[in-house]
């Protein structure tokens, strides 16, 4: 089996689930931010929570699986002839290709989706940390956390494996520590939204900060180095290690730690509503722990034809995250007041048949460029 193949289809299955959450925001206009220290929306049915819980696999499996692409194509490069410095300059091209491709695409797909929007405010977005009045402002979303910790990761590679836990684990440290002693109401430096805070002051918006989700980008490539030292045990460890990280995180989130909660939980929906802006110890804990359990389970099933979808979706992704904002924007347009959940879903499998086919013919394009060329860093 080749040992991409597993990675691909992860990464195929969570783009399937975060296009249902951005459906969800752009066709049923019920979206979430589980925001630390501030109040967001209520899930209003079951089916809308379970809605959100999916996808929350979708930015520790974006970041995990970033890191082990960053370290195999480190590692297979090198192994091809390619020189350190090379490596380096193209994880930093295509790092930087990632948040041009947030300024100048991505904004503009959510622009468009937004201004079809006619559900209030108050009650479509909840308020952020920091202090904002008004003034200059930079807006950033997943792909600045992507590209930055690509650009970062990429100068990584060369790490010992133990450096790459002692990282993870020092991120998370240093997130908990600092979320832990920080006041929602208080206008940040910019540079501590970019890094450490999620929210809003003058000069910065940001929901995925850099230091967080580097940790998740190293565990990956750490992941990905046992990839290479143990072939034949890495899926059953990775079984094991994601029953694990899901105990762990039963036994923290059930003693109330790990959550950055402002409440207390009081049911199950509660007990299971995570703080994901910054990714907290729980959050993570579960995420990764289902994330690497289907790493195991995908593993069994690379030749079976029915998973073709998900390949391609998969080594498609950046492709596919751009013209899945736009299409499911347009798709929106007649529901400026949301629909019901059931419309909603059937407008989300309509617009991935569509996906589908417009990503199989930009792969079939791909793979006739150059190893070398633009398109293959989309």
């Amino acid at each position: 089996m080749n040992r991409t193949e597993s990675i691909d289809l992860l990464r195929g299955f969570i783009m399937v689930l975060m296009a249902l959450d951005h459906a969800s925001g752009l066709v049923g206009r019920i979206h979430f931010t589980e925001m630390w220290g501030v109040d967001f929306l209520e899930y209003p049915t079951i089916g809308w929570w379970f809605t959100r819980f999916v996808s929350h696999l979708c930015a520790p499996g974006f970041f995990f699986l970033m890191g082990m692409s960053i370290y195999l194509f480190a590692q297979k490069r090198l192994a091809a002839g390619w020189t350190a410095s090379k490596i380096y300059t193209y994880f930093l091209k295509r790092g930087g290709l990632i948040l041009l491709f947030m300024f100048f695409l991505e904004f503009p797909a959510w622009a468009l989706g937004m201004s079809f929007n006619a559900v209030e405010p108050a009650e479509a977005t909840p308020a952020m940390p920091g202090l904002y009045n008004g003034g200059f402002l930079i807006p950033t979303t997943v792909l600045y956390g992507l590209g930055t910790c690509m650009m970062i990761g990429g100068f990584l590679w060369k790490w010992k494996d133990i450096f790459y836990l002692l990282t993870t684990i020092a991120c998370f440290a240093l997130s908990g520590i600092y979320i832990s002693n920080a006041t929602v109401d208080v206008a940040y430096h910019p540079l501590q939204h970019f890094l450490l805070v999620p929210g809003m002051s003058k000069g910065a918006m940001v929901l995925y900060p850099i230091i967080p989700w580097l940790g998740v980008t190293t565990f990956g490539m750490f992941w990905a180095s046992l990839l290479l030292k143990k072939r034949d045990k890495i899926y059953r460890l990775s079984l094991i290690t994601g029953i694990a990280f899901i105990g762990a995180f039963l036994l923290l989130r059930y003693n109330q730690i790990g959550n950055f909660q402002k409440y207390l939980y009081d049911d199950w929906i509660s007990f299971f509503t995570l703080i994901k802006y910054p990714p907290s110890v729980d959050f993570i804990l579960i995420t990764c722990g289902i994330n690497l359990i289907l790493f195991y389970l995908f593993s069994h099933i690379t030749q079976k034809k029915w998973t073709k979808p998900l390949k391609i979706f998969g080594q498609t992704a950046m492709f596919f995250y751009i013209i899945h904002l736009y299409l499911y924007s347009l798709i929106g347009i007649p529901f400026a007041l949301g629909c019901d959940i059931t419309i909603m879903y059937g407008l989300w499998a309509m617009g991935l048949v569509v996906l589908y086919f417009i990503c199989n013919r930009f792969l079939q394009f791909k793979k006739g460029t150059p190893l070398n060329s633009f398109w293959r860093m989309v």
